[in-house]
């Protein structure tokens, strides 16, 4: 294929005006021994690619457009069609490995885009959806929405065919499939929190608040933290979060209260608790297990502002094994918070330290082995009266 210096705009086939106009190549290409092989950086890696992918590769580096390459191939011979399919699965494959990125996205006309700001921990971001792909992703932040013209950090998703692409303040931040979305941008939004909001440490626990008093649910994945949060909430328990509590410098805690992501295995559980959730649509995390999201402006909500914990409980499902709850010593309570915990510079400060200590001596520590929902709802509520 002949490479000609080019600065075509990406007007594919089935692509948009917010596409990216050229990718960035992430790694380096060589022949050795008559074989081509690309070095990716990113997973440091070496993948061996034949001549077709090598010319793909080097007019990448010299900025053509994907369709601009297509038209290339079917300037030797192939259907139009073919050669468009052919750059798209190469460049799809390439993303996921890591091996290229899209460039700063194009800009587009507001009629083509749908967007929202949502307010966390503080911190306001503005999320730009393609219209296409905004719905029903931007129902997954709508009891997180502010009406607000500012916003500290603007998030925007440019699609390229089936994929979005996913960009910071024009920096570009990650890749995802459609059913993907919901997902890629909870953790993201999860990031922002993490990295710009003041807090002594972010506990991996979820949080339900009963009379004045916060409840943080821990355990490892699979221990059923989501599932009981969501029983809880059924029960009267106020929601404040599922999978993240921020802990202040006196050992308060506050709640990010993102839709739940509730796992298949666990639809069952609470049809009759959250009657909306069949009806929910089904996404997917990168690992592609499925989940739906839980509104929590169904839920009776927790205060916005930090509040003292009155309960821990460390979760350990049992099959079979009877509901029961006993007490926790303050060293495995401890260290039932620290799990999976982040503190602000991935070190433990001294106040950190003393905010968990502050924490432990005031409320009370639990292990709850259970199996049933109805049986470990029931302990919880007489705990926490």
């Amino acid at each position: 294929m002949k490479r000609r210096q080019a600065a075509y705009r990406h007007v594919a086939q089935g692509l948009g005006d917010c596409s990216p106009a050229t990718f960035v190549v992430q790694g380096r290409l060589a022949r050795i021994g008559g074989q081509n092989l690309l070095f990716g950086s990113s997973r440091q890696a070496v993948f061996a690619v034949n001549d077709t992918a090598a010319d793909i590769w080097c007019s990448l580096q010299d900025g053509m457009s994907p369709e601009a390459i297509a038209v290339e191939i079917a300037r030797g011979g192939i259907d139009r069609r073919e050669a468009d399919r052919h750059v798209e699965a190469t460049l799809e494959g390439w993303e996921r490995l890591g091996l290229i990125r899209p460039g700063a996205p194009l800009s587009r006309p507001p009629a083509y885009e749908h967007s929202q700001t949502v307010a966390v921990a503080g911190l306001c971001i503005r999320i730009v959806y393609p219209a296409a792909f905004a719905f029903p992703a931007i129902t997954v932040f709508r009891h997180l929405e502010v009406r607000s013209e500012a916003a500290d950090i603007v998030l925007r998703l440019v699609e390229r065919g089936e994929r979005l692409h996913l960009f910071r303040d024009g920096e570009w931040i990650l890749s995802c499939s459609s059913d993907e979305l919901p997902v890629v941008l909870k953790g993201q939004l999860l990031t922002e929190v993490l990295d710009h909001c003041a807090y002594a440490l972010a506990l991996h626990a979820a949080a339900l608040f009963r009379n004045e008093r916060m409840v943080l649910l821990c355990g490892d994945p699979g221990a059923g933290k989501t599932t009981l949060t969501m029983a809880l909430a059924h029960a009267g328990f106020g929601f404040a979060a599922d999978d993240v509590t921020l802990l202040d410098s006196s050992g308060h805690a506050t709640g990010l209260p993102f839709a739940p992501a509730v796992k298949a295995g666990a639809w069952p559980l609470l049809a009759e608790r959250c009657p909306d959730l069949d009806a929910s649509p089904v996404f997917r995390r990168p690992d592609r297990r499925r989940v739906r999201f839980v509104a929590p402006r169904a839920l009776a909500p927790a205060p916005a502002t930090a509040v003292p914990v009155g309960c821990v409980v460390l979760l350990r499902r049992d099959s079979g094994s009877k509901a029961c709850l006993e007490p926790v010593d303050p060293a495995s309570a401890l260290r039932g918070l620290l799990n999976g915990a982040f503190a602000p510079g991935r070190t433990l400060s001294c106040s950190a330290f003393d905010a968990l200590v502050s924490l432990i001596g005031s409320a009370g520590s639990y292990y709850l082995i259970y199996s049933g929902l109805d049986d470990a709802v029931e302990l919880l509520a007489k705990a926490c009266p």
